[in-house]
């Protein structure tokens, strides 16, 4: 049965580039529009104000007639033609301005609205286009003007079939004479003002999609590399603990920008570190196969011979026969069972480096005691050699585990005692250097080969093989040594040449 894909998976999620590029799109709209709503609104404000000086103007005007003279008659001097029938002077709404005194009066620009009303009945009320014509109102725009109040703020009326008009009242004797001015050159200059905005908004946002793009795509082109460098690790065959991971993020790219360098950089150290870990494991791998191997080898002699001597016990009946071969069987015991200490002890310093913990027992330590003891013994087991003993007056502590510290000094002067042939001068020297302690054991034998110096402190390591399997070595006492010190927070170190070989051991001192 096929499995079922997590909710989501399908979905197609949008990439970064498009995602920043959409936000400045969104961000350049959103400012043009606000940029474009504070335009019109100003320019608006702008036109209306000015129209309102326009009308107050045109007011002044309508409103400056000599006294006495009635809307409709000629102005004083003028001689007057008498009526015909049927012409609009029959009635005053359709009352006519012949004589342009207030509809069409010189300054008045074209489709500017005059109306007169005089105790609500409408004196006079028209208009004349931008032919000269003169156009009478309707009863409906009559009345829309006849609500106009007397105030000295302009008000916004709409004419019907004429549009929108900004008219202003004025009384002038026991007449109202209310004067309009249209809106629609003003509307018709925002509506342009408008498309102009929209047009440059559009063509903005197109170009800065397309620039946005572009821009985004060529910085975001080093963290590609990046990912590349990534998806490149990840088909690399890791599990079989091969450290050559040669994919690393580009200088260049790290230089492109300071988010990508720091990407590039981290991505260059992880690799680094994944390299030097696989490293670590194959080597320790291959030091655990070599260490089985050794000491199973180790541990194969000893079984093998208490084996033959216990055959041998059951085919003899001698006593002294017996006696002899229980004893070798209880000398290779003996030596079995100091191998697997060794490596007990071994193990357990492992663990504690690896878990960066402190010896077991922790506390002061008198090294110039065991020094002394050690050497006195090592001195007593080995009169063939010259053993000289250098220490400072004042004892010397160090703080640790006393049981460890005495084994390091064992082998050490065993190491020198069973390595270096007779009449061999060994000196002992143990002193405080400042806020450390220093201990040398130094041999004027035969210097320890070249080859063998890199390895002298592994496991396993000997450097004179028929002397140590004649003595009963493991090859693990330098091993230790370098274990109990570097547990102990010291370091170990060993000089040789013809005339001399050094063992250096630095520890910090006790307080």
């Amino acid at each position: 049965m096929k499995a079922s894909r997590p909710r989501g998976e399908n979905r197609r999620v949008p990439s970064l580039r498009w995602r920043i590029v959409a936000a400045v799109a969104l961000l350049l709209v959103a400012t043009n529009i606000a940029v474009g709503a504070v335009t019109v609104v100003a320019y608006n404000s702008y036109l209306v104000g000015r129209l309102d000086s326009e009308l107050a103007t045109a007011t002044q005007r309508s409103n400056g007639r000599p006294q006495g003279e009635t809307p409709g008659s000629p102005p004083s001097g003028t001689p007057t033609a008498a009526p015909t029938p049927g012409s609009p002077a029959e009635g005053p709404a359709s009352q006519p301005d012949p004589n342009n005194a207030f509809i069409g009066a010189p300054g008045q620009a074209a489709n500017t609205v005059i109306a007169i009303f005089n105790d609500g009945t409408t004196v006079l009320a028209g208009y004349t286009d931008a032919q000269g014509e003169q156009h009478s109102l309707t009863t409906a725009q009559e009345r829309t003007l006849r609500h106009v109040q007397a105030t000295t703020a302009p008000v916004t009326v709409s004419l019907g079939s004429l549009g929108s008009y900004r008219a202003q009242a004025a009384t002038a004797d026991d007449d109202v004479i209310i004067t309009a001015l249209p809106l629609g050159d003003l509307h018709a200059s925002i509506i342009r003002l408008l498309v102009v905005i929209g047009s440059v908004t559009l063509a903005g946002l197109l170009i800065a999609v397309w620039a946005g793009a572009m821009l985004v795509r060529r910085s975001l082109r080093p963290l590609e590399h990046v990912a590349a460098v990534a998806s490149g690790v990840t088909t690399l065959d890791l599990e079989r603990g091969d450290p050559d991971i040669q994919a690393r993020v580009a200088a260049a790219d790290l230089r492109a920008n300071r988010e990508v360098g720091q990407v590039g950089t981290a991505l260059n150290q992880l690799l680094g570190h994944v390299a030097r870990a696989l490293t670590v494991r194959r080597d320790a791998e291959a030091g655990m196969r070599t260490f089985v191997a050794d000491a199973s080898h180790e541990l194969r002699t000893p079984i093998a011979t208490v084996r033959a001597y216990a055959e041998l016990t059951t085919r003899t009946q001698n006593p002294d026969d017996v006696q002899r071969n229980v004893t070798r069987i209880g000398t290779e015991a003996i030596r079995m069972g100091n191998l697997v200490e060794e490596l007990l002890l071994l193990a357990r310093l492992d663990a504690a480096a690896i878990a960066d913990t402190a010896p077991a027992v922790h506390g002061p330590v008198d090294l110039t005691a065991i020094v002394v003891e050690v050497t006195m013994d090592a001195r007593a087991t080995a009169r063939d050699h010259r053993w000289t003993l250098q220490v400072d007056p004042e004892p010397i502590t160090v703080t640790g585990d006393d049981a460890e510290l005495r084994r390091v000094v064992t082998n050490l002067l065993t190491n020198a005692r069973i390595h270096t042939p007779a009449d061999t001068a060994i000196v002992v020297s143990l002193q405080r250097v400042r806020d450390d302690v220093r201990f040398v054991v130094t041999n004027d034998g035969p210097a320890i080969p070249a080859e063998t110096l890199p390895t002298l402190f592994d496991r396993f390591t000997r450097g004179e093989a028929s002397r140590s399997r004649e003595y009963g070595t493991s090859g693990l006492g330098l091993a230790i040594v370098r274990a109990v010190i570097e547990a102990h927070g010291g370091t170990i170190r060993v000089v040789s040449d013809p005339a001399r070989t050094a063992f250096t051991v630095t520890l910090p001192a006790g307080r």
